[in-house]
């Protein structure tokens, strides 16, 4: 049993197939429950094209597929009953009622205008305001920093702009937290980079409510891989269930592997020596033989796959380190390494995604017109 994680990122886009896997493969993978998504730009049936995977449930707002459009992704084994819905027009923001857990829950995922728009604060305020729930967490690209001197870097010596206040003041009539700077003050970090102005800010929140805030465990900013936004990252209670078991099969491309071919080669003959005795069946040995060699491409896989999550990690971890080092020197030498390394892991997501998609085809192809849970 672990907390709940809850994601909100700008991904600029997922039109194409590849970067949406990409995106739910990455959440997937730091194991997100809730996920908050801006500037999706799809239309309705698009939307419905995210509930793969790990996705149980999704809910969203669209606006055309050149811009805009939020969604909710929920997790498959996350006890969430949603009882109410609210979709902007404009594909601003889309918001979420229900029972996690037992306890009210509103989640809230928003992508503010870049420049002041006084209605969509007032009737944001109204719409949630109009929702009795006891816990809240909104998450979203306010396209504003809260504070100039410390949410832009260089930072803002002149007075907080109308977005700023208007942000505060809905944080103030809601009774919301920054949560990544509550559980972060002493530490200045920032969620988006602009090339054009070689400028950082911090633009991208997660607003909560003080129960929320009070199971908070951790707040985190997330190296900026996927899009020109780093996600931010929360975990609180309660926990959520452990996911379902499935049954082993083998991976078929891996027969065009050579180095998989001779491990399966040199594993065989050393079975065949250790117990090819006169005492034992032909049947016994080839039934033994089949179980032996199960265990050992689960063995070898569980290898490999742990070779390319550590090489994942490692071009996250690098990317992580540029990026602090490129926000204190502002170096073009060290764009260039950062700029490489998210290229490295870009290639390394895109080869995942394309083995997802395949697979997924292959389920489709292999049970689509048989009942069960695909037909049904």
């Amino acid at each position: 049993m672990s907390n709940t994680k809850i994601t909100t990122l700008n991904v600029k886009g997922i039109n194409h197939v590849i970067k949406r896997r990409k995106v739910l493969s990455m959440l997937k993978k730091d194991g997100v429950q809730i996920a908050l998504l801006q500037e999706t730009h799809l239309t309705n049936l698009e939307h419905l094209k995210l509930k793969r995977d790990w996705v149980g449930q999704i809910y969203y707002s669209f606006f055309n597929s050149k811009s805009r459009g939020v969604a909710i992704l929920i997790h498959k084994n996350l006890a969430l009953t949603v009882d109410k819905v609210i979709q902007d027009a404009d594909g601003r923001y889309i918001l979420v009622t229900g029972l996690l857990y037992g306890e009210k829950i509103l989640l809230g995922s928003v992508y503010a205008p870049n420049t002041f728009d006084s209605s969509f604060y007032s009737k944001f305020l109204a719409e949630v305001s109009s929702v009795s729930s006891t816990h809240i967490l909104i998450g979203g690209d306010f396209n504003c920093g809260l504070t100039p001197s410390t949410d832009y870097n260089p930072p803002k010596t002149q007075a907080p702009s109308k977005m700023t206040r208007a942000t505060i003041e809905l944080c103030s009539d809601l009774s919301l937290f920054d949560a990544w700077k509550i559980c972060n003050p002493r530490t200045k970090d920032f969620t988006f980079f602009s090339r054009p102005h070689l400028s950082f800010s911090r633009i991208d929140f997660l607003f909560v409510s003080r129960s929320v805030l009070d199971r908070t465990r951790v707040c985190s900013i997330n190296p900026c891989v996927l899009s020109d936004h780093s996600s931010v990252s929360m975990e609180f209670l309660p926990p959520y269930l452990d996911p379902l078991s499935r049954h082993w099969r083998l991976n078929p491309t891996l027969l065009n592997d050579p180095l998989f071919v001779k491990y399966l080669e040199d594993q065989w003959k050393l079975y065949i020596s250790k117990n090819d005795l006169p005492e034992v069946s032909a049947s016994t040995l080839w039934e033994a033989g089949k179980a032996y060699l199960r265990g050992s491409i689960i063995s070898y896989t569980a290898a490999k796959k742990k070779k390319t999550l550590a090489r994942q990690l490692e071009l996250e971890q690098l990317i992580a380190t540029l990026e602090g080092d490129f926000k204190q020197s502002h170096a073009i030498a060290v764009l260039g390494k950062l700029d490489a390394a998210r290229s490295a892991l870009d290639q390394l997501l895109t080869q995942n995604a394309q083995t997802a998609i395949f697979y997924a085809k292959h389920r489709l192809f292999d049970s689509g017109n048989k009942p069960g849970r695909l037909l049904a």
